[in-house]
């Protein structure tokens, strides 16, 4: 039996912050930004206090100036620190795995879509959202799906939303400027117009597989790996989910015409109305038959 593929949705990393990195978020509502002063409130070494900024500096929250903690103006930070100031107590929701669960569910989602779109454990996200419900910052409606209780907490989803956005867009691992397209703790995979040390990915090979393609960009992917068919098919499709680019959507069904033996049995939407177009059906927001046919002839692609 030949194995099927299914492409799940675009995952994103959302950042996970500690019950330490949430105490120091407090101590800048509360006026106090010397490192020293903050480890003896908080009953913490300084080294410990260092490291925990570090990564606060590098979700953009906070930025160390003179020993002192600065917070850095953008609407996520004044969101988050707004929020502190308003509700202290809701370090507790937020610490470790507490964003990642709230922002799974900005819409309403069973304990088991809960689980999928977060690799999480159920005993994990049970716990979380009971820390919600005690102080109605999570509703569950009678189809068993949790979601915000925006009635409650509008500030709240404002800024789970406006993260939400932030880390769809923002990754250090790649530089400003790029467009990011799928990403999670272990992979990204991005655009850029400059030339980088990454690994070309999506159309930006289509070339080595006779399609020659001018293109206004380029795709690549990180951690460097040597990318089989099934991967450039994957991450064409996570770029075209997102561009909706008409160009895009033919140079895809060519690729995966010309290797469908290969990749038949991968399994995704999109791929689903390409089959359903070669069987002569039209999609709306499609290229037809013809056009992919017309395109193909170019390259010496049969259809």
């Amino acid at each position: 039996m030949r194995k099927i593929y299914i492409l799940f949705a675009n995952r994103y990393s959302i950042m996970q912050l500690s019950q330490t990195e949430l105490n120091i978020l407090n101590q800048i509502v509360l006026g106090n930004d010397k490192i020293k002063n903050i480890a003896e409130n908080l009953n913490k070494s300084i080294s410990q206090i260092y490291r925990a900024q570090q990564k606060l500096s590098e979700n953009g929250f906070l930025q160390l100036n003179r020993g002192h903690l600065e917070p850095k103006r953008s609407i996520n930070t004044s969101q988050i620190l707004n929020l502190l100031s308003r509700y202290p107590n809701l370090t507790q929701l937020f610490s470790d795995s507490g964003l990642k669960i709230l922002t799974s569910i900005l819409k309403p989602k069973s304990i088991d879509e809960i689980v999928k779109g977060t690799n999480l454990k159920k005993s994990a996200i049970y716990k979380k959202i009971k820390v919600g419900k005690d102080i109605s910052a999570i509703t569950v409606d009678k189809n068993h799906k949790y979601t915000i209780n925006k009635k409650i907490w509008p500030n709240l989803k404002d800024f789970l939303e406006q993260n939400k956005k932030l880390e769809e867009t923002i990754d250090n691992r790649v530089p400003v400027g790029s467009v990011i397209y799928h990403k999670n703790e272990n992979e990204i995979l991005f655009s850029n117009i400059t030339e980088l040390k990454a690994t070309p990915t999506a159309f930006s090979t289509y070339e080595k597989f006779g399609i020659k393609l001018l293109l206004p960009t380029n795709f690549y992917y990180l951690p460097y790996k040597e990318l089989s068919k099934k991967d450039i098919l994957l991450h064409s499709l996570y770029i075209v989910d997102k561009e909706k680019d008409y160009r895009y959507l033919i140079y895809l069904a060519l690729f995966y015409i010309k290797y469908k033996d290969e990749l038949y049995f991968l399994k995704h939407p999109i791929l689903e109305k390409i089959k359903s177009i070669l069987k002569g059906k039209e999609e709306v927001g499609y290229p037809t038959i013809d056009e992919i046919r017309e395109k193909g002839s170019l390259y010496d692609i049969r259809i």
